[in-house]
């Protein structure tokens, strides 16, 4: 089972993450479950991390899952509950049926439960935009930007791009949904155009932004420049809307600002892949994390079990860190409170390890908390309360109250 390896080769000599519900109020804890409800995709993203097959859940399959969701849901505490896929909309009807299940659950008003479904925004419709309004179920759209940015990874299958199709989806969700989540995910060769994207999704009328890197990618040392100055324009766009009274979340920069002002990430919002996040497959097999689910082989060192046995607790704690163990550099940085070293399933895509970190997340990591600290600094003195609700845990909050 991967453990601990570090093998950051450029880690010191860098002077100075998510998902979507990283944002964890004080004193709340969260539970994550998501469901892949297909692994059938009609795109070929060259970067994605899940296998592509002609397999579905089955309502028999789905029901087990939902019990096990209801026997493992904390009460006082909130649940979500995610359709992932593939593409979860190739199965709508499937969705459609689950989520009845859900609802008609005996234990459903238990519990303080939000579901979200992440899409890659080819198939809308109004009945879709219905379905999502009448069971409150919050809409996440991959999208990696403009046409250049979007149309480098995401295509469909024949090879033609799908920022034709995907920017009118946007348009229309926007337009019928209460809020539209997007998540951008970024490589080498679409680091620069990161101010375009978050220029283009406020174009559009969105406000929540998530900017996510592809840790896989071959990252280089050359990168770094382009990094700061990518992340400088980002901070500059920031600044320029909250001046304008019309701020808008991006996750890099308003969460390290929460953190930072919280004094650092509280140890219920580090990385509990396994025990406050698991995967279902179609096939009801278990995982600790959707990111890290690749074929869902049962056989795969990442299962954690099946809906039908449970979880077998001897696989469960490889994925419990050790920090004191090995020759970690992270154990005497600094800023190590304000880091995310802790996302196993970053820190897998990169190195192969959980607890070993990826040289550029490192990298990518200190430049996020300088500049966010700049963009703290700047904006507590023009505005001396504008962060309160950071401060509480809140990071996505001021976009309401504007």
């Amino acid at each position: 089972m991967p453990s601990v390896n570090v093998n950051a080769t450029w880690f010191c000599d860098t002077m100075d993450s998510s998902g979507i519900f990283c944002n964890i109020p004080k004193g709340v804890f969260t539970i994550k479950f998501t469901l892949f409800i297909t692994q059938q995709c009609n795109l070929a993203c060259t970067y994605c991390y899940i296998s592509k097959h002609p397999v579905s859940m089955t309502m028999g399959t789905a029901g087990k899952v939902i019990d096990f969701v209801f026997d493992h849901a904390k009460e006082g505490e909130k649940n979500h509950i995610g359709f992932f896929g593939g593409e979860p909309f190739l199965e709508f009807d499937l969705m459609q049926q689950i989520m009845e299940v859900f609802e008609r659950h005996p234990r459903f008003s238990q519990f303080d439960l939000d579901f979200n479904v992440v899409t890659n925004g080819t198939l809308f419709s109004d009945e879709i935009a219905d379905f999502l309004l009448t069971h409150r179920i919050a809409y996440c759209l991959s999208c990696d930007g403009n046409s250049v940015a979007q149309d480098t990874f995401r295509r469909f299958r024949d090879g033609g791009g799908t920022s034709y199709i995907v920017d009118e989806t946007l348009r229309k969700a926007v337009a019928q949904l209460p809020l539209v989540l997007v998540n951008a995910v970024y490589a080498p060769e679409t680091l620069p155009l990161l101010p375009d994207t978050v220029r283009y999704f406020m174009d559009h009328g969105l406000r929540q932004i998530y900017l996510s890197a592809d840790y896989s990618a071959p990252w280089q040392p050359q990168h770094l420049p382009i990094l700061d100055t990518a992340l400088a324009q980002v901070a500059a766009i920031y600044l320029d809307a909250y001046r304008k009274s019309r701020p808008v979340y991006i996750s890099m920069l308003d969460d390290k600002i929460a953190i930072i002002l919280r004094g650092g990430y509280k140890p219920e919002e580090r990385c509990q892949m396994g025990i406050k996040e698991l995967a279902f497959t179609p096939n009801g097999d278990i995982f600790p994390c959707e990111r890290i689910i690749y074929d869902g082989d049962p056989s795969s060192t990442h299962c954690l079990g099946h809906v039908d046995t449970g979880i077998d607790l001897s696989r469960l704690s490889c994925f419990i860190k050790a920090e004191g163990e090995g020759d970690n550099p992270c154990l005497t940085c600094g800023i190590r409170q304000y880091c995310m070293n802790w996302c196993g399933c970053s820190n897998f895509h990169a190195t192969g390890y959980y607890n070993s970190v990826g040289a550029y997340l490192c990298a990518e990591e200190k430049a996020t908390i300088r500049t966010a600290l700049q963009v703290l600094e700047t904006l507590e003195y023009e505005m001396p309360t504008v962060f309160s609700a950071h401060a509480e845990g809140l990071p996505t909050q001021n976009i309401w109250l504007y």
